[in-house]
């Protein structure tokens, strides 16, 4: 499979799954930081890492679609939460 710069789409048994290899307000972080910042989730005994809330919120200020820009609202207020339960 040929990635192209960016973004590239693909199906692995019947899942969707989106390779990016820039992410649009997190160009001046490594991917190395990033994955080290990942919170890790167990999805049925598999280890998943899902992207920093913060990193999340900066993509998607980035980006600024009106859908993005809803997300913000929603990611903010979970991070509210996030902190309070800490």
């Amino acid at each position: 499979m040929e990635f192209v710069h960016g973004w590239t789409t693909f199906y692995a048994a019947g899942v969707e799954l989106d390779i990016m290899t820039s992410i649009n307000g997190l160009e001046d972080e490594s991917f190395s930081t990033c994955y080290e910042m990942a919170e890790i989730v167990n999805l049925k005994a598999v280890k998943v890492p899902f992207s920093h809330i913060n990193h999340l919120i900066a993509n998607k200020k980035a980006v600024n679609r009106p859908k993005d820009q809803m997300d913000v609202l929603q990611l903010e207020e979970i991070k509210k939460l996030k902190e309070k339960d800490s």
